[in-house]
This record gives structure tokens, C-alpha cells and sequence, in this order.
């Protein structure tokens, strides 16, 4: 989850516990208000579509998500999962999963990804400065939605 990121050229919604459908369909309604100077959009979302074992459906939902992305005007930043530590190897299973094929599938849809994964497994320091890593994520970038 991402909240709290002020910049001066940055604007976050923070949607906790979301799910692709629930982040796509306040995308849907979003999008169309933003400002032109708004050029970057950075969704994170993913980790808690893995709790509902729905593969398949997981992947329909980003795939919708890509589509309406694609078709926004925007630079499009897709922030992959974050594993998750003390929730059993069959919630890191689903979680691995999802990041493999979300980097298979950021890349055929041309969009950029963000690999959370690789760069938080095994650190858990890592989880307390993820606010200070997006924050300076986002500094380099101007005008951008989180």
C-alpha cells in the first residue's frame, strides 16, 4: 500500500486492501479528470488478489487493467507484488506466481515494471523504508499519479 507521498507534482490515491477490479474501476472514473500535466501513472496492486486463489481470474483482471492503461495517454508504471513474510509458503507460492507472469505480461503489453520482488525478498528492513524508496521512485519522475 502507498499513502502519504507528497510531492508538489505527484498525486496518490490509496485504495488499502484493493484488488485489480476495485483499482480498475477507480482508474475507470479517475483517468478521465486528470490534468494534462499529469504524464505518469504508477499502479501498484496484485498481493492481496492472491489471497482469493483465483489465478486465472487474477490475470483476466490485469489483463482488462492493461487495456485500459495502454489506451490512458500516459507513461504507465506497473509496481509488482511484495512478498509477504509470516503468511505460510502457499501465500508466497501464489504471490511468486503472480509476479512471474506479470513481468512476462508488462512486457508484451509494453509496459514498464517495477520488480518489488526480487528487490524486498529476503529484506525485511526493506518493508519499514518502502514509503522512503517510492518517495524516491517518484522524486526522479515529475508529474505523476500514484
Amino acid at each position: 500500500m502507498v499513502q502519504n507521498v507528497r510531492f508538489f507534482n505527484a498525486t496518490t490515491h490509496c485504495l488499502p486492501s484493493a484488488t485489480v477490479p476495485v483499482v480498475l474501476d477507480k482508474l475507470l472514473s479517475l483517468l478521465p479528470s486528470l490534468p494534462d500535466s499529469i504524464k505518469r501513472v504508477v499502479v501498484h496492486v496484485g498481493t492481496n488478489d492472491s489471497s482469493r486463489r483465483q489465478s486465472e481470474c487474477t490475470k483476466k483482471d490485469f489483463n482488462l487493467l492493461f487495456n485500459v492503461l495502454k489506451n490512458c495517454g500516459k507513461s504507465v508504471f506497473i509496481s509488482g507484488p511484495i512478498p509477504t513474510f509470516d503468511r505460510g509458503p502457499e501465500r508466497f507460492s501464489h504471490i511468486l506466481s503472480l509476479h512471474t507472469w506479470l513481468r512476462h505480461a508488462c512486457n508484451s503489453h509494453n509496459l514498464d515494471f517495477i520488480d518489488n520482488f526480487n528487490l524486498f525478498w529476503n529484506h525485511a528492513t526493506l518493508f519499514k523504508k518502502f514509503s522512503e524508496f517510492l518517495s524516491h521512485f517518484i522524486s526522479k519522475y515529475d508529474k505523476i499519479l500514484v
